[in-house]
């Protein structure tokens, strides 16, 4: 766990970091967002002492990170940069084996560590284990920087702007590749990004900065459907729509489907309520139009004109404070 409370950071008497309070539980991922500048990747850093906060408390893991030393309390947090960090002079396998090799794990258990870790980051061990860092695409450097920041398997994962440096085919398949490790379940983690579509596909809550302050702290439909004010409402004006698709499923929408979406006509094409809008209004084009959701206790039919019918009315009804989910 990860809690701030009232932290401050002034440089030359400037702030840059201005009363910032959130917690992260275990199994989340908070994603801290803002254009540059907004002060998001100080608060990051100071939560490992790379920077020291002027005021307040942070705590990590019950632990106030001024009663610890920053070796002592780096140990225990997984760190990934922008542009990896990798030691040159050290091999794939000797970069990922690092922090356990601080802790004096024996080799063996290093060596069935990093195994496991590269298979699993699609790194082939008898292919990569003894190549150096320029020898890797971009690509495979920021594989092994996730490698190594997992490798003693930390409690905290920090993670500033991870994939920025990647291209976006790229970036797009190292990010999945990462969601779908096991090895984040109960980790508290905090990402930096300034990408918008990046937040709302990898982040559980999404804290959004703005000139050194927190403008709010949600889950991603709190800061679309409920902004906390106008910096809030504004920021995602220019991808509002794609936003609210891929962020709510059908079955979010199922209460306002209109009447005549409802069929007992089973289509051959069956998506589960947990599909997303993005996903279904996608599907809609390869359907003729029409297709076919399992709601477990109904199926529906339904087209792409039914389902922006839903969204607006779930959107009309979550301004009122009205919807059928809580936020």
């Amino acid at each position: 766990m990860i809690k701030l409370e009232h932290v401050h950071k002034t440089f030359a008497n400037k702030p840059a970091v201005t009363d910032v309070s959130f917690e992260v539980l275990p199994g989340t991922l908070l994603v801290l967002l803002g254009t540059s500048g907004s002060g998001k990747t100080t608060t990051l850093r100071m939560i490992n002492r790379l920077i020291e906060p002027s005021s307040g408390q942070i705590t990590v893991n019950g632990k106030l990170i001024q009663d610890q030393s920053a070796e002592d309390l780096r140990r225990g947090i997984g760190y990934v940069l922008q542009n990896n960090g990798l030691f040159p002079h050290y091999t794939v396998a000797e970069n990922i084996a690092v922090v356990p090799r601080l802790l004096q794990w024996d080799e063996a258990r290093i060596r069935e560590r990093t195994v496991t870790l590269m298979k699993k980051l699609h790194l082939p061990p008898e292919e990569y284990s003894e190549v150096y860092p320029a020898q890797l695409s971009g690509g495979q450097q920021q594989r092994v920087g996730l490698a190594r920041a997992l490798a003693a398997d930390p409690p905290v994962l920090l993670m500033d702007e991870p994939f920025g440096a990647l291209d976006p085919v790229t970036r797009a398949s190292v990010r999945k590749e990462f969601m779908a490790l096991d090895e984040l379940e109960n980790k508290t983690i905090i990402m930096v990004t300034h990408d918008v579509q990046e937040a709302f596909e990898m982040g559980t809550r999404i804290g959004l900065m703005d000139e050194g302050r927190l403008q709010q702290t949600g889950a991603p439909e709190e800061l679309l459907f409920a902004p906390a004010n106008n910096f809030v409402a504004n920021f995602f004006r220019d991808q509002r729509l794609s936003l609210e698709l891929k962020t709510l499923t059908l079955n979010d929408i199922k209460p306002y489907l209109p009447p005549a979406a409802g069929s007992d006509n089973y289509q051959p094409h069956v998506l589960p309520g947990t599909t997303s809008c993005w996903d279904a209004l996608e599907q809609t084009m390869h359907t003729e139009g029409v297709l076919s959701v399992d709601f477990r206790t109904e199926v529906f039919t339904m087209d792409s004109r039914s389902l922006m019918t839903a969204l607006q009315v779930y959107k009309q009804t979550a301004a009122n404070g009205s919807t059928t989910k809580s936020f």
